[in-house]
């Protein structure tokens, strides 16, 4: 018994502490894919005379590139690390897929009735025709990508669990490379789903590193990171090829200077308390908030046209407004989500059924199959 109390007694406080960076590192990715698109979908089309402010905000967006996918894979390949290990006979590698897939499906089902209703939306990134819905079933072209992502990468690497990391990880990072090299510049999401693979599952790998760079030394990993980042973003465009492997190490140093630089930062209850807070609603907003930027988008093509002037021609206007308009698009979907959970529609955030069966009784199913 005394055992067990100093185990708890020792792992408790660490466990809590890793919980609430990866719970503000998920929050900083969605705020991060949240800004991105409203850059990408709303704000830099507004017609503008290349103001400061325009230039400033689209080499943001330009940077988040480079930063906001690679660490919420690597982030998500941590959390899914134990699922991969456990193999199959768990069921939770299976479970894990099959729950990602679900949400996959059930909103694509719901972003293919929106683009329907909101026909009229010059948002890209939609879903054109029944056969569209069907073929993104197999290869998305909607930001919910990263939620089809999910589902494959689990079962991928279980089955690959008993090769060396190494091997896994070279072999994504050619498939990344071959994938940047040879696919059309106009094909669909799909190609992020390769492409990004390799971050992933250096979560899973590195699980341990990133756990020991959220350590006490994370302010020397972070004086090293942080210049390599910086320095891999000057280089320039050479080879396609090329460029893809630079991608993939800008990659992994901007994941390991977030890691430092969020674990240090939560390590202040007021910060820690707010990443944490987004961090637990990072699926509704992802899920919510191409809906909600839809209707913004057509909304900004017809009767709120007038205002894309207003807002262009004035600098400090310009400046503040991607931000404010971000921050007010999560908390519109934090606040649709409570409202669908309250109104008995949970099934939109979670798989029916998912909720793991007791140990006895999981036990027992496990060892008849």
């Amino acid at each position: 018994m005394s055992r067990g109390n100093n185990k708890t007694a020792i792992t408790g406080p660490a466990a809590k502490a890793r919980i609430e960076w990866i719970d503000a590192a998920r929050g900083l990715c969605v705020v991060a894919v949240v800004l991105f698109h409203v850059g990408l979908w709303h704000f830099l089309r507004f017609e503008h005379d290349a103001s400061a402010a325009f230039t400033f905000w689209g080499m943001v967006a330009t940077a988040l590139g480079s930063v906001r996918m690679p660490l919420l894979l690597a982030v998500s390949g941590i959390l899914a690390a134990s699922k991969v290990r456990g193999g199959f006979g768990t069921g939770k590698a299976w479970s894990s897929s099959l729950s990602n897939y679900y949400l996959y499906a059930v909103w694509l089902l719901i972003y293919a009735l929106l683009s329907i209703v909101l026909a009229g939306s010059p948002r890209p990134q939609r879903v054109g025709s029944v056969g569209d819905f069907f073929l993104q079933l197999v290869a998305p072209d909607t930001p919910l990508w990263f939620i089809y992502a999910l589902a494959v990468y689990v079962p991928l690497l279980t089955l690959c669990r008993k090769l060396p990391a190494s091997v896994v990880l070279a072999a994504l990072a050619a498939v990344s490379i071959g994938t940047a090299m040879f696919m059309d510049s106009t094909a669909g999401q799909w190609g992020k789903v390769p492409e990004l693979a390799v971050f992933f599952a250096a979560g899973v790998y590195g699980k341990a590193v990133f756990m020991r760079i959220a350590g006490d030394r994370r302010l020397v990993y972070l004086a090293v990171a942080l210049p390599a980042f910086a320095a891999l973003m000057a280089l320039p465009e050479i080879h396609p090829g090329l460029d893809q492997a630079v991608f993939i190490l800008q990659g992994l140093a901007a994941a390991t200077a977030l890691v430092a630089l969020i674990s240090a930062l939560t390590r202040y209850r007021p910060i820690a308390v707010a990443g944490s807070w987004v961090g637990r609603r990072t699926l509704g907003i992802y899920l919510l908030h191409t809906p909600i930027m839809d209707f913004l988008v057509l909304a900004f093509h017809g009767p709120l046209a007038p205002l894309g002037p207003a807002i262009s021609t004035s600098l400090p206007v310009a400046l503040i407004y991607p931000l404010a308009l971000t921050a007010a698009v999560i908390a519109a979907c934090v606040g649709v989500e409570s409202l669908f959970r309250r109104c008995g529609l949970t099934f939109l955030f979670q798989r029916p059924g998912s909720v793991p069966a007791p140990a006895p009784a999981r036990a027992r199913l496990l060892s008849r199959l």
